[in-house]
Order: structure tokens, then sequence, then C-alpha cells
């Protein structure tokens, strides 16, 4: 096994031997990760976003102030993802993020980027870096086909190359800053499904052989979401005008993620397994991996301070009721009960899939597999 897989299951083998000694004290997985919608405003026109018809319309933004009020309140997490919408449309992002870096808040700071303006992309993070060179700060670019098929998803002419020209810069500047990284998302669905090695041929020639590619298929809570609690679950969320692959061609994806796996400079990838995982849930609309993350060491924060345990779910409460104090929200009676109401549900939406492989000793198992066989 390579020092790096090594590293991995190592690190994620101590987490969750302190993650179950917490839930035995308290009855709950520790906070581990929280995504952040940092705004809902964008400047793409994706046909396969799953919030389309929360952008654009006006939903508040929470203040500097009110967004220092939850730094301070929050606990130490392991990553703070920022999404939307487009963070980098938020001009004051940057003081955002330096609210949570220098007060240690997050090993990794990460931020879901279409990439459409290289230049506000390089100035976040210079400005972050020269400020906070210790924090981990990631770019994690939208890349969802071969130039024709993105651009069309994207419905922004040109989103591609401006994209692989974002990811060029953060490549070129991790080489003057430690901890700063970038890698492509790609949200697999029936335009983009036969193009995914091809996809991976480009990005190792553009950025480099060690550029990270991960995968997401096309999550909606009407068709990839299964035994919600019906006052739990939320409504609207799914695609505008996308559909899943065929499921004649769900062996075919299996192994071109396998292929590009192989090519990865990591190979304990709890992200892969839950990527084979939601290819086989959607075929049977049985649950693969039991979702343990949810409300527990997952959260939801929207841009306007509502609080879900998952974005399949409706918000539970709004963080002025707490002073914007974000512990005491989260150990609420109100989360409480939401999390009460979570345990049948089962979905393919990778933040808690995957997170959940880590979260359990088979996983930990399968994720050293993968790391001695390649997958």
């Amino acid at each position: 096994m390579r020092s790096i897989d090594r590293h991995i299951v190592a690190d994620a083998t101590r987490r969750l031997v302190r993650a179950r000694r917490e839930k035995q004290l308290t009855g709950l997985y520790p906070l581990e990760h929280l995504y952040v919608f940092i705004t809902m405003r964008c400047n793409a026109k994706c046909d396969h976003c799953f919030c389309w018809e929360d952008l654009n319309v006006g939903i508040p933004e929470m203040t500097l102030p009110q967004l220092e009020r939850i730094a301070d309140t929050i606990t130490p997490l392991e990553m703070i993802c920022f999404s939307g919408g487009e963070p980098t449309l938020r001009r004051d992002l940057v003081d955002v993020l330096g609210l949570f870096g220098a007060r240690g808040k997050a090993k990794c700071l990460k931020i879901n980027t279409n990439g459409l303006n290289p230049g506000r992309i390089e100035e976040i993070a210079v400005r972050f870096k020269e400020a906070h060179p210790g924090v981990g700060l990631e770019f994690q670019f939208s890349l969802d086909g071969l130039e024709e098929t993105h651009d069309r998803i994207r419905g922004v002419p040109g989103n591609f190359r401006k994209v692989l020209e974002s990811m060029r810069r953060v490549k070129e500047l991790g080489a003057r800053f430690p901890a700063l990284a970038g890698g492509a998302l790609t949200v697999v669905t029936s335009l983009n499904y036969r193009e995914l090695v091809a996809l991976n041929d480009r990005l190792r020639e553009e950025i480099g052989p060690d550029v990270g590619h991960g995968f997401e298929l096309m999550r909606d809570v009407a068709t990839t979401a299964w035994s919600l609690h019906p006052d739990a679950a939320e409504s609207g969320v799914g695609p505008k005008n996308m559909e899943l692959p065929p499921r004649e061609a769900f062996a075919e994806i299996a192994e071109a993620y396998r292929l590009i796996l192989r090519r990865s400079p990591i190979l304990a990838n709890a992200f892969y397994l839950h990527n084979l995982a939601q290819l086989r849930a959607v075929e049977t609309g049985r649950e693969q991996i039991k979702c343990v993350t949810a409300g527990q060491s997952v959260g939801v924060l929207y841009s306007n301070g509502d609080v879900a345990a998952c974005e399949f779910t409706k918000p539970f409460a709004n963080l002025a009721t707490h002073d914007f104090d974000f512990m005491a929200l989260w150990n609420s009676d109100a989360a409480n009960q939401r999390r009460a109401q979570l345990g049948k549900c089962y979905c393919i939406h990778g933040c808690y899939m995957g997170k959940s492989v880590e979260m359990s000793w088979g996983g930990i198992a399968a994720m050293t597999k993968t790391a001695l066989t390649g997958g």
C-alpha cells in the first residue's frame, strides 16, 4: 500500500474510534463536515442543478457579524465547504473564509465553484493564503463533460476553457502556497456518462497526472431518495432539465470509475466506494450504505441562516432563534426531533454516503482493500 493511502486509512481509523467513543457518551457522532450555502446567487444555468428554484430569487445572505458569531460558537471541524449558488459572487468571501480560518474552526476550507472567473479564483486563493498560510484551502471545480457538453449543461459558452484556466492557476499557486489544492467534480448524467474517461484524459493533459477527479451521480429527491419521513422531506430538490444515465450503462460507468481510480494518486477513496454504491442503489432501490451522518457528523447551513440535517430534508430551525450560536441550535430539541425522523431513509447523496463509508469498520476495510487491489 502506498504511503498516502496508509496515512488516509490510519487517519480515518483514528477519527472513527474517536467518533464511536463520542457516540457512546452523547448518543451522537461528532459534527465533522458542514456545507454552507453562502449565497444563492449564481452566474450559470445548469440543467442538472438540484436547487435551481432557489437561485437568483433574492434569498437573504447572512452578514459578516452573523457569520462571525457562528465561527465563534461552532466546534472545530474537519472541513467546512462553501457552496451555493456560486460562492465567489460574494465579494466578502475572503473575509468569510478568514473568520473560520483565524479561529482554527476547520482543518480544510473548501469552495465549490464553477470556475467562471479565473482572476477572482486567483485573488481569493492569494489573499486567503497570505493571511492564513497554515489553513488548508481547496477549490472543487465543477466540470461536467468535454467542452461542448460542459458548456451546454452549464448554459454558459466558454465555461469549459475558463474552468481549466482557473484550475491551472490554482495548480501554479499550489507551488507557492502549502495546503492549497484544486480538483474537479463531475456530475454524471445522461449527457456525459460516455465522456468520463476522455474527460479525465483531458484533465491529466491540461492540469497534470496527479489531478483530483471525483464524481457524483445526479441527485433528485423524488427519484434518488427513499423512505423519507413525510414531515421532513424537502420538496423541489431536483434537476430542471436532465436525466440519469440509462441503467444499461451502469456497468460501463462503474468500469470508468475503476479505471480513473487506478490513475489517481489516492486509492483509499471513500468516494469511489460510494460511487459504486450509488449505481447499485438506483438499480435496486435498496439501501447500500446506512446513513449515520446526516444531522450528526454532517450538517447543512443555508444562506439565510436555516439549518438542515441534509439537503433532502427541510430545515429544522433558523440560527436567528439561537442568536446565531451554531452548537446551541445543533444540540437543540428541534435538531433532535429531526434526527429522530431520519432512521429509515436512505439516498445517493455523496456528502453523506461517502462520509458514512468512513464511519463504519466495513467501510474502513473496503478502503483498505481498494488501496491494496486498485479497485
